[in-house]
């Protein structure tokens, strides 16, 4: 794959790419991106509903599975 990246400035809903030789007779993928944008800021820490807090308990070992592993072997 052969990437060309190039940042322009757009004055029209038009914009026009000259593309190496080597793009002819392929199929070019073109994804256009404003790069001037402030950065998108992090999302806020996600908190359960107030109700909900305290009532949910963990049982057992989160790591290991809760069934056997024999019991996933394929029978003859």
């Amino acid at each position: 794959m052969q990437v060309q990246r190039k940042i322009i400035d757009v004055h029209d809903t038009h914009v026009v790419l000259e593309l190496p030789q080597s793009f002819v007779n392929h199929r070019v993928e073109v994804i256009a991106l404003t790069v001037d944008e402030e950065p998108v800021t992090a999302r806020a820490i996600r908190k359960p509903h107030p109700d909900l807090v305290g009532k949910g308990r963990t049982i057992g070992d989160l790591i290991s599975p809760i069934v056997d592993p024999e019991d996933w072997a394929e029978t003859p």
